[in-house]
């Protein structure tokens, strides 16, 4: 039986990407998985029978020693398991992970791209992580990105040649669960009463990290002007606040917009291992971020029912069809980005039918059965085993 090593710097990544396929992978290979438990809980879907989960003391930022720490790590580990394969994800385990691999010869070394961290940077951090992923690239045997734009600035960029790069299925890392992510109007009522929103209220949710680079202050500021027009509307923070970002934003008060009024109707709601209840009882769901792969919490959003207000930019292009299944605005128009939660909200036909549609459109092209089927004839020809098929759909 082959084996495979999934390295990815946090389990958040894992939870929200992986599991499906690694547990899918698990039946046919021998599956490994390097992560650091301490920094977020692993999804309990995920059986450690299957997949064996190796310590290692990776941080998503740059740290020099702890950076060489895990680097050595990871270096003993390839060396003990001789793994046929490593296959990183992020770009901190994707340059750790990758030279790990070379310098222990690992026979086949891939890495995932889902999001450029320097398309967002200027000056030296923007030439240090464009570098970081060229090293990442040159190291690899094999790279892929989750969506064609992101393909595409990939390329530009001069990040790796073209014949270098591919895409599994129709893009996105994961697909969607259509089984877990659907409409469910009893969870719907359960969590609006829970919370405070009234039946007609408009629920938006932003779901994942809450950081500067998701634009969650742009979010913040656009909900206080949104609050003018509208007293009733809620918004839901959903998912680790690593930066601090609440803390912060509290602090500054009114500076962020954050009045008593205005947060009376924010709710910080945490990390959950259950983001398909949230977006059940949400409304629309807003993506305000400045990168990304390809944004798959917009089809999971999308599989509820939920179109999307986000930011027009490479890889949220792949996941919304503008004013079809969502609504698309300049990267950093805060203006613009409230006018187009004003315009969901006073048009809740529209907003019904969009959602509709988005729908539609996972239904056809993103269930994470597709991808992962997509995942294990990779492997299957890669490591030349049997044909490795999932059982029918039945979602």
């Amino acid at each position: 039986m082959s084996s495979i090593c999934f390295v990815a710097s946090t389990p958040f990544t894992v939870n929200a990407f992986l599991v499906g396929h690694l547990m899918a992978l698990a039946e046919f290979h021998d599956v490994s998985l390097c992560i650091n438990p301490e920094l977020y809980p692993l999804s309990p879907v995920l059986d450690p029978k299957k997949v064996k989960v190796i310590p290692v003391p990776l941080q998503r930022q740059l740290a020099f020693a702890s950076d060489i720490r895990s680097l050595v790590c990871l270096w003993r580990v390839f060396r003990r398991h001789r793994f046929d394969v490593v296959h990183s994800f992020t770009p901190k385990a994707g340059l750790l992970a990758m030279i790990a691999a070379f310098v222990a010869r690992v026979p086949k070394r891939f890495h995932t791209f889902t999001g450029q961290i320097w398309v967002t940077q200027k000056g030296i951090s923007r030439w240090l992580y464009k570098n970081i992923d060229r090293v990442i690239a040159r190291l690899s045997t094999r790279v892929f990105a989750d969506s064609a734009s992101q393909i595409r600035v990939v390329l530009e960029q001069g990040i790796c040649p073209e014949a270098a790069i591919s895409q599994l299925g129709t893009g996105s890392i994961s697909g969607v669960d259509l089984s877990r992510f659907t409409p469910n109007l009893l969870i719907r009522e359960e969590l609006r009463h829970r919370y405070g929103a009234k039946s007609h209220s408009c629920v938006f949710l932003f779901m994942g990290r809450l950081c500067k680079d998701k634009g969650i202050f742009d979010l913040l500021r656009a909900f206080k002007t949104l609050s003018h027009h509208d007293q009733e509307a809620q918004l839901w923070l959903v998912g680790p606040d690593e930066e601090g970002i609440q803390a912060q934003v509290l602090a500054r008060g009114r500076g962020e917009g954050i009045d008593k009024g205005v947060n009376a109707r924010i709710q910080w709601l945490g990390r959950t291992f259950e983001p398909e209840a949230f977006m059940a009882a949400a409304d629309a769901l807003v993506l305000p971020s400045y990168r990304e792969g390809f944004g798959s919490v917009i089809i999971e959003a999308a599989a509820c029912g939920l179109p999307t207000v986000a930011y027009r930019i490479d890889g949220v292009v792949d996941a919304v069809v503008e004013s079809f299944t969502g609504l698309l605005s300049p990267a950093g128009d805060e203006k613009a980005l409230a006018a187009n939660m004003r315009a969901l909200i006073e048009a809740p036909l529209v907003r019904e039918q969009m959602g509709r549609h988005a729908r539609k459109r996972v239904l056809e092209h993103f269930s994470s059965q597709t991808v992962t089927q997509a995942w294990l004839s990779f492997y299957a020809q890669e490591l030349g085993s049997f044909a490795s098929t999932l059982p029918p759909d039945r979602s």
